[in-house]
């Protein structure tokens, strides 16, 4: 669930290497000339400026690192950055605004991680040893608010709350063989952040090969906005691995879930019905929620080739329903549909629970679905 904070910001201290490099990116079409700076550490506000990590030094996150303006971050492959452990006012992440773009192309063989001070130095990993990343774009609808309750973190260009038009191909960059590990200190004590976290990104940002394991809450959340997602790996997500809300329409392709930990494997809140192509969820423990976990009213989604391995009994079937009243149906049923999905594993409980079990088992039938 969202979190709705106020947080005071921190002054950069700008400190560059003379030259640098020239780089044309695709998502641009112009060149952009990038600084290298001399501090390792990443702190404060980053105001339309262009700036290069390079995969020769371990780079830090103390505290929010905020890219605003017209601002370019880009980060070589094999580069890794990490956050110092800290929460309230020192928790360490990083923000890329809604003019703003990250650059973030690893590759199979040099893959960009995100990761803890610990990890780095050798101490023993575990979850919630530093903040988060936000992308924040301009595909945003009237669900979705400022991140942390800051103006200047609206997905609106006009930077009101829905007071303006989505921009729904814009790009707010890339993603592309990126790993986040062992994120998720709270901003506020008793809050819960997300590792990763899309605000209202459009379509035009490239996302693939990413993988977000050891979250201190939900893994990946996807808060409105159209980009599309694809090859992506959740493991180890104290909360949800994958949430969607706001009104999220795009496509998740290639996505595989190994579920450990945490509560569903997908939840689906807000008027949101999302595009799932090549899905693959193992549930060998949950505190609760099931396998896609369609939550309160106005809810549905797409789903194509897909396979719920459900190894729990715990009463929550592979997919799960629930109304805020508890007895009515939740399921935006008529946007909602299965093709060749597979409901498998080693449970006792039924396939399909919760408030909209009988509507939810109508249209599966109707569809090629699987249930063994």
């Amino acid at each position: 669930m969202k979190k709705i904070l106020t947080f005071t910001a921190v002054t950069a201290s700008l400190l560059f290497t003379a030259c640098t490099t020239a780089d044309e990116e695709p998502t641009t079409g112009t060149e952009i000339q990038y600084e290298t700076p001399t501090d390792t550490t990443l702190s404060g506000d980053y105001t339309d400026t262009n700036i290069l990590l390079t995969a020769d030094k371990t780079w830090y996150i103390q505290g929010r690192a905020a890219f605003l303006g017209e601002s370019n971050l880009k980060i070589e492959a094999g580069t890794t950055i990490a956050g110092f452990e800290g929460t309230g006012p020192n928790t360490s992440y990083l923000v890329i605004s809604k003019d703003a773009k990250i650059h973030a192309e690893g590759t199979a063989a040099k893959p960009i991680i995100f990761t803890s001070y610990d990890a780095v130095e050798g101490y023993p990993e575990s979850k919630g040893q530093w903040g988060f990343l936000v992308i924040i774009g301009k595909a945003g609808n009237r669900q979705v608010s400022p991140f942390i309750g800051d103006s200047q973190f609206s997905t609106c260009s006009d930077g009101v709350e829905g007071g303006c038009a989505a921009e729904a191909n814009h790009s707010s960059g890339t993603l592309r063989y990126v790993e986040i590990r062992n994120a998720g200190s709270a901003i506020h004590q008793g809050n819960d952040f997300n590792s990763l976290n899309f605000v209202g990104v459009g379509s035009g940002t490239t996302v693939d090969h990413l993988k977000v394991v050891n979250a201190a809450y939900d893994c990946l959340a996807v808060w409105g906005g159209t980009v599309n997602l694809s090859d992506i790996y959740l493991e180890k997500c104290y909360g949800d691995h994958l949430d969607i809300d706001d009104g999220y329409s795009g496509t998740v392709t290639n996505l595989t879930i190994n579920q450990t930990t945490g509560e569903s494997a997908i939840e689906i809140s807000g008027d949101t019905a999302a595009t799932f192509e090549n899905v693959t969820i193992t549930q060998n423990a949950s505190a609760k929620e099931g396998g896609i976990y369609f939550k309160y009213a106005g809810t549905g989604g797409h789903f194509n080739n897909v396979t719920i391995t459900d190894n729990l009994d715990d009463g929550y079937g592979a997919i799960h329903s629930m109304s805020g009243d508890r007895t009515s149906d939740t399921v935006d049923i008529n946007n909602t549909s299965f093709s060749h999905v597979t409901l498998d594993g080693t449970s006792t409980d039924e396939r399909i629970t919760g408030t909209s079990s009988a509507t939810l088992t109508t249209k599966f039938d109707t569809g090629s679905g699987n249930i063994r």
